[in-house]
């Protein structure tokens, strides 16, 4: 006997933000100073996600509009978040493609790569404006948010799958 869907096909748009918002809850949540460093940066890992998944969807622009709101949440200097996110994600939707095609394991080395690209950036931008290299600890998370990275992809594809987005 055939099963009926009871769904009607609608697509939920509304998941790529919904899934932003959580990552942002879980940027701003206070951690103990000893597990700062291992605290990843989920709002990359989500627009690591949504470039890999849907690059038309998520564009360089809307990163950079993502890393504004990021600068302006955890009162850092306005434009260094929107600039590593801007750029984070023109190098993952440039790499779309052929990452997609992975397996997990391998997605998470892009990721670190991704990851680490992100963090010399932030360390320059600070270096330029403090002259001081003090944050080193943000290595850790992100070796942290690439060991992340396999749940963090089940996770948001499953929201993909169940949003019907493609």
């Amino acid at each position: 006997m055939p099963v009926i869907s009871v769904d009607t096909g609608r697509r939920r748009g509304w998941v790529l933000p919904a899934t932003l918002f959580v990552a942002f809850v879980l940027h701003a949540l206070p951690v103990n100073d000893p597990l700062q460093g291992f605290v990843p940066d989920w709002v990359s890992l989500v627009l690591i996600y949504w470039s890999l998944a849907l690059p038309g969807r998520m564009s360089v622009g809307a990163a950079w509009a993502v890393g504004l709101l990021l600068d302006l949440v955890s009162f850092g200097l306005l434009g260094s978040y929107a600039l590593t996110k801007a750029v984070l994600v023109y190098f993952s939707r440039r790499a779309a493609l052929q990452v997609r095609t992975y397996p997990l394991w391998q997605q998470a080395v892009v990721v670190l790569v991704l990851l680490a690209v992100e963090m010399l950036l932030l360390v320059v931008i600070e270096f330029a404006v403090e002259q001081s290299l003090h944050g080193l600890e943000r290595w850790t998370a992100a070796v942290v948010g690439a060991l992340l990275w396999p749940i963090a992809y089940l996770l948001l594809r499953r929201c993909r799958l169940w949003a019907q987005l493609s």
